[in-house]
């Protein structure tokens, strides 16, 4: 992963690669789609709300956040 990792984006990408629409989103989250939009325009979001997406997705974005910060922690210490 690069040094610009934007949880938002990786939420958009993977609802369009599950060909989902923003409304249905919206709905498995409890939200509007207003706050849909906000949440893809995030660097970063909440665990609670972060573990209900990855749950609704079907996918780790945990884990997507570990490899990013394991990147870094490596990146960091190589002289």
């Amino acid at each position: 992963m690069n040094q610009d990792f934007h949880i938002g984006t990786l939420i958009r990408d993977e609802l369009n690669r599950q060909q989902r629409s923003v409304t249905w989103f919206a709905d498995q989250i409890n939200c509007d789609r207003t706050t849909c939009y906000d949440i893809f325009a995030r660097k970063f979001v909440n665990c609670e709300q972060l573990e209900k997406i990855s749950i609704v997705l079907h996918r780790n974005f945990f884990r997507d956040l570990a490899e990013y910060e394991e990147s870094v922690v490596n990146n960091s210490t190589e002289v």
